[in-house]
């Protein structure tokens, strides 16, 4: 009698515990023998997001190139380390020198990414503060040195818009506002660069000369208006802001620098983190991670090293990652990033349990609905978005990661990297919708 009652124990031990795994067999065989998928490399993880628990795994450990994925870890270090208003700017009164009767202030960036950015005007009170100031201003550089590009970026993209220079007082998003009109006419923004503007007939695109602010426009549309949004060299900022500030901006002079005051600043904030973070998560904005990336290293270790910062993270925050990342920049734009589909899930898992639903649906784009997803994953007429992930794409490569919401209200976190593939990302796209819309009936 008791062999009977311990096998019969074994049995229902055996089946309950089996009954995950039988049930996550599907998903990975959808996954292993998609004919889409199996044209490239693919990894995929999928947990329950309330327990953790891994319920399926394909080549969930192997390391993949994450491109903008990498800005899921942005956004959770954003969360981890700033406050929930960004600050903007660093100001400080500086008494007259010994024969100059004129006071000047002192302004050093922090590396906000909105300051006088196009897409945050509601949100430049540091710039009114620094309009309305009578004195005139001069700005105090940083002692460490920001390299313009992140490591393992693409040198000869400076020309596109999705790879400005990174800074410590980044103005108008560094990008340049070209319109030109088929009367020959060009519009500039910042118009202190409209005499760098130039057209060329011959040429065939935009060009600008990679070391100088010097643009050649190709002919102009026969009607109508081109609109062009390209990077600048930040080499004149003294003259950007005096420009818009109407009033005379220098920088600190070098016999001053080793006197700069510790004392007495001023910090002034500019626009809501969230508002931010979305921007940096929906239209995928390379210059707002890779500044809010320094932004973090800034407040937590008062410098601007990302290595730092990162390694900080790595070694104590998620110190219980599955597989550590090769995380080199904010935005992903760089290949030397390597991550595991396991990993980024784990990001996503502790982002659940560490913010409101309500808050993190809200950064995250919606399907059907927001920036890169806006095309896709949309949902059925009236109902609720039931897909809130992250894009990542560079040639031969394409990711997502993040929230589908079951029928039934559960919730899964998940995690798709393909690489090693070659042409259009679409099929990719389109076989994930197939199977995570058909996860989203079954679960």
């Amino acid at each position: 009698m008791l062999r009977l009652v311990l096998y019969g124990g074994l049995l229902l031990f055996l089946a309950s515990g089996c009954s995950p795994l039988r049930r996550a067999k599907p998903i990975e065989r959808a996954v292993e023998r998609s004919e889409v998928f199996s044209r490239g490399l693919t990894g995929f993880v999928l947990l329950d997001a309330e327990t953790g628990r891994l319920m399926a795994n394909v080549r969930g450990d192997r390391y993949f190139t994450p491109a903008s994925n990498t800005k899921i870890l942005t956004l959770a270090a954003s969360l981890q380390v700033l406050p929930d208003t960004l600050p903007a700017l660093r100001i400080r009164p500086f008494a007259a020198l010994a024969g100059d009767t004129t006071p000047r202030l002192l302004v050093q960036g922090l590396g906000d990414p909105t300051f006088l950015h196009p897409q945050f005007r509601a949100w430049q009170s540091a710039f009114e503060v620094l309009r309305q100031r009578p004195e005139p201003l001069w700005l105090c550089p940083r002692p460490e040195r920001i390299q313009r590009f992140g490591a393992g970026w693409a040198w000869d993209d400076y020309l596109e818009d999705y790879q400005p220079e990174r800074s410590a007082l980044p103005v108008y998003g560094h990008l340049l506002h070209i319109r030109q009109y088929a009367s020959g006419q060009i519009e500039v923004w910042p118009p202190r660069f409209r005499d760098s503007c130039r057209t060329d007939t011959t040429r065939p695109a935009l060009e600008r000369t990679e070391w100088a602010n010097r643009w050649t426009l190709p002919a102009p549309l026969a009607y109508g208006h081109k609109t062009y949004w390209t990077p600048f060299i930040p080499n004149n900022l003294p003259q950007l802001l005096a420009d818009t500030l109407g009033k005379s901006v220098e920088w600190l002079p070098d016999s001053l620098q080793a006197y700069l005051p510790t004392d007495g600043w001023q910090t002034l904030y500019g626009a809501p983190l969230d508002t931010v973070l979305r921007q940096l998560m929906y239209p995928s904005d390379n210059f707002v991670a890779e500044q809010l990336l320094l932004m973090c290293a800034d407040r937590r270790f008062g410098v601007f090293q990302t290595d730092t910062l990162i390694r900080w993270l790595l070694d104590s925050v998620w110190a219980d990652l599955p597989q550590r990342p090769r995380w080199v920049d904010g935005s992903g734009l760089s290949r030397y990033n390597l991550i595991t589909p396991h990993t980024l899930a784990r990001v996503l898992w502790r982002l659940w349990h560490e913010q409101p639903r309500e808050r993190l649906f809200r950064l995250f784009p919606a399907g059907g609905r927001d920036g890169t997803l806006a095309r896709w994953y949309a949902p059925e007429p009236g109902q609720a978005p039931w897909l809130f992930a992250k894009t990542g794409t560079l040639s031969g490569v394409h990711c997502l990661s993040g929230y589908l919401v079951a029928r039934s209200g559960r919730v899964l976190v998940f995690s798709f990297m393909h690489t090693n593939f070659v042409g259009s990302s679409n099929p990719w796209k389109q076989e994930m919708e197939r199977l995570l819309r058909q996860w989203c009936e079954r679960y």
